[in-house]
């Protein structure tokens, strides 16, 4: 099956009631949660810097030591150009975090998302699973976040060049998606063995549809909404190539 299929498939279940009921959950937890720290921190945060900037300080920057540059900064020019990036990155951050935070929300659903596409699909289907218990998992959650606070540190002198920092940006945060989405929909299927040895043999087709799930991720909205949607891919997936290699 081509990952058309798959995704054409996967479409057609997502339009479930069920599982478009639980797609609404991720967006009660993110609104509670950013709805309370803008409103909590957010403003006002805005107001200090907004204010530092009318009284011809520049956040972050000694005027002492600067000071033509504070002079040239504090001009109305540049005044709304970093209000302009400070909503940029406000915003970017935003999408980020709140794609994550709708991960680990559905996370808690993934073997329930699981066990309906096993029912209604490969009903012959056995799971192998017993061996990638939680703790067994540990080990694997500790590897990725180390991947992703390194890939952060080398990507974060680049997150002060225009255009690069977009691309920065992404990298650790794809790296995340992409092992956290497989381990998490794996680890509810196959054993560690079979789930070492799929995503292996099949690395650039997981790659290419996290790629395509993340691409998607970045939409606001989308990523928050679609993440019962991009359980079902990968769950599809895997169901079918741990089919392939039992024949």
């Amino acid at each position: 099956m081509t990952m058309t299929q798959i995704f054409k498939k996967s479409f057609a279940d997502f339009k479930s009631p069920w599982f478009l009921g639980l797609s609404l959950l991720p967006f009660v937890v993110i609104f509670a949660l950013f709805g309370y720290l803008w409103f909590g921190y957010g403003g006002d945060l805005l107001m200090q810097v907004q204010a530092s900037l009318d009284a011809g300080q520049v956040p972050f920057l000694d005027a002492a030591k600067h000071p033509w540059l504070t002079s040239i900064l504090t001009f109305s020019l540049f005044k709304w150009l970093f209000t302009l990036f400070f909503y940029l990155v406000g915003i970017v951050a935003v999408v980020l975090l709140s794609v994550v935070i709708a991960a680990v929300v559905i996370g808690f659903f993934t073997p329930v998302i699981v066990k309906k596409i096993r029912d209604r699909h490969y009903p012959n289907f056995r799971f192998t699973n017993d061996d990638f218990t939680l703790a067994a998992s540990i080990p694997y959650y500790i590897k990725i976040i180390l991947g992703f606070l390194i890939l952060g540190l080398i990507a974060l002198p680049f997150m002060f060049i225009p255009a690069v920092n977009f691309i920065a940006i992404n990298i650790p945060f794809y790296y995340l998606f992409h092992n956290f989405m497989l381990l998490d929909v794996g680890s509810s299927i196959v054993s560690k063995e079979e789930y070492r040895k799929l995503t292996k043999k099949y690395r650039g087709l997981f790659r290419t549809t996290t790629a395509t799930l993340y691409g998607i991720s970045l939409v606001p909205v989308l990523g928050v909404f679609l993440q019962v949607f991009y359980v079902i891919v990968l769950a599809h997936e895997f169901f079918e190539k741990a089919m392939q290699e039992r024949t």
